[in-house]
C-alpha cells in the first residue's frame, strides 16, 4: 500500500486572489453599487472557477462599492 503525504491528498483548489476577483467581478461596479447576486452573475459571465463563488456566498446580505470593499469583506 502506498502512502500518501497530507500535501498529496488535498486537492482543494488554489485560494482566490485579490486580481482574480477583480478579474471577475470587477465589471459589476461600472453602474452601481451591487449585491450578491450582481457579483455572482458577474461571476458566471466571467466563467469564473467555483472558488470564486463560494469566496461571493461567504459575503454578507448589503451592498458593495467596490471590488477593495469586497477583499476588505473576505479578509477581514
Amino acid at each position: 500500500m502506498i502512502r500518501q503525504s497530507a500535501a498529496m491528498r488535498d486537492t482543494r483548489a488554489p485560494a482566490v486572489t485579490r486580481m482574480e476577483l477583480h478579474d471577475c467581478v470587477g465589471d459589476a461596479f461600472l453602474v452601481v453599487d451591487v449585491g450578491k447576486a450582481d457579483l455572482l452573475n458577474a461571476a458566471l459571465r466571467c466563467d469564473a472557477r467555483p472558488a470564486v463563488f463560494a469566496a461571493i456566498n461567504r459575503l454578507p446580505e448589503r451592498l458593495f462599492t467596490s471590488t477593495d470593499d469586497v477583499w476588505a469583506c473576505l479578509v477581514g
